[in-house]
């Protein structure tokens, strides 16, 4: 297993305090919980419309750590942050230093999408599956949530295929003062990221063959010579 810190979210490296720290490793297991139920959903719907799609694909693992912190010693020196700090934001609701653990993958990445890229893969199994499988979590979502930058892994010792990481565009929050929050952290470009997944996606075969169009799941599956391809994506 491999323990994860942020030390950077845009403003400079060493800007991560404490609390930011926590925000962002809780926003991050929030977006691998939420796109693990969506493949969960995905996977249970093609196989019940005899859709073929790859199998094996996994949400990676991860787990929640709280460092311990001994008075007499101080944080980690892994943790970036020093005793000051730590007795400054221990009194706080979220003064805690949490990792996120997950387990050592390969160096060797196939990217899928990027933060604002939806390439169509209508000759790869794996990256039409993705495809589809990013278009089904958007309808799933009521079309509030976009998945993106989807990379995956051969997992060692296992024919399953992990995809890690996974940015979330969401319909952005907005909080009291009228500014908007990053719902799901780092990568979230909230309503903008949504649109340009709208602009930019391609419906693949199993997009049609899964039934989902623009504005929700069609009653009939389109025939693959259909000619008609205005409700579609792309």
């Amino acid at each position: 297993w491999v323990a994860k810190r942020f030390f950077n979210i845009g403003a400079g490296e060493g800007a991560v305090d404490i609390q930011e720290n926590y925000h962002q490793v809780v926003k991050e297991v929030t977006r691998l919980s939420k796109a693990g139920y969506f493949l969960k959903r995905f996977i249970t719907e093609a196989n019940k419309q005899a859709v073929e799609i790859t199998q094996g694909i996994e949400v990676t693992e991860f787990k929640l750590g709280v460092e311990v912190v001994q008075d007499s010693c101080g944080p980690s020196k892994a943790s970036g942050f020093s005793f000051d700090q730590y007795q400054t934001e221990s009194e706080s609701n979220h003064g805690i230093i949490v990792w996120l653990f997950e387990p050592r993958r390969s160096s060797t990445v196939s990217h899928w999408s990027g933060t604002n890229e939806y390439p169509p893969w209508h000759r790869h199994k794996l990256g039409s599956t993705l495809n589809a499988f990013t278009h089904y979590a958007y309808l799933l979502s009521l079309e509030s949530t976009v998945l993106a930058d989807l990379q995956s892994v051969l997992r060692i010792g296992f024919f399953h295929i992990q995809y890690a990481h996974p940015f979330i565009q969401a319909a952005t929050t907005i909080d009291k003062d009228g500014s908007g929050i990053q719902v799901f952290g780092v990568g979230d470009h909230g309503v903008a990221g949504i649109d340009t997944f709208l602009e930019k996606h391609e419906c693949v075969d199993r997009c049609r063959q899964l039934r989902l169009q623009r504005d929700g799941f069609a009653t009939e599956p389109a025939p693959e010579d259909s000619d008609d391809d205005e409700a579609y994506l792309g």
